[in-house]
């Protein structure tokens, strides 16, 4: 991609963001210490919750363009992909502090208890969903792969999405019990799950109606 066509490259700014938000977030805690919590449980907890946004975002991004037409829809599907890529580079920071910094590596996994264990094994998948499709989410990638196994690859994100989701409900700090947070998480996945739904029927019908007319 040429230099200029990269500054005007509405994805090149969501990549530039994550990087320098995963940086401004390290440095933060540095230099505000919190007195509770020792700087990777705090790394840990935030990268968890923006890579769980962002993959949020990507899920919702093609629901909410179907349902809501809007002059940014073009910009938000090609959004779509840096998105997706943030959720995974964030996703990896968290693996790396949580499973590395704060849990000690493999010595101790088997130590776990089976919640832990399977919260572990679920979130552990879902990164390696993302970074298929991170590691995919090139135009060349999509030439090299067909367009239809590309995007059969790219449905998996739903599999994510419902085992990080499984995640945080078994041992996420912030879900264990009502709060703000684990409250607004309620509401927007109720959105996204009403959006899809109606994305979902509205196909159907559609199948169903070419269906009726071919017989």
């Amino acid at each position: 991609m040429k230099p200029l066509l990269l500054f005007k490259n509405v994805r090149f700014y969501i990549l530039l963001f994550s990087i320098f938000l995963s940086i401004f977030l390290y440095f933060y805690y540095q230099i505000n210490p919190d007195p509770n919590y020792p700087l990777i449980h705090n790394l840990m907890h935030n990268y968890a919750l923006i890579a769980a946004s962002y993959l949020y975002i990507a899920l919702l991004i093609g629901p909410f363009c179907y349902n809501f037409k809007t002059p940014y829809n073009s910009k938000l599907i090609k959004a779509r992909r840096a998105v997706g890529v943030s959720a995974f580079y964030f996703a990896f920071l968290h693996y790396l502090i949580g499973f590395y910094g704060y849990l000690g590596g493999f010595s101790k996994l088997f130590a776990l208890e089976p919640k832990y264990l399977l919260a572990i094994s679920l979130s552990y998948t879902a990164l390696v969903i993302l970074f298929l499709m991170a590691s995919t989410s090139f135009d060349f990638m999509i030439k090299k792969m067909t367009f239809i196994r590309w995007k059969l690859l790219h449905r998996l994100v739903y599999a994510a999405g419902i085992f990080v989701l499984i995640h945080a409900l078994l041992i996420g700090e912030h879900f264990q019990n009502p709060n703000p947070i684990s409250i607004t998480a309620t509401v927007l996945i109720g959105f996204l799950i009403y959006l899809e739904g109606k994305r979902i029927i509205a196909n159907l019908k559609s199948i169903s109606s070419k269906n009726g007319k071919s017989s």
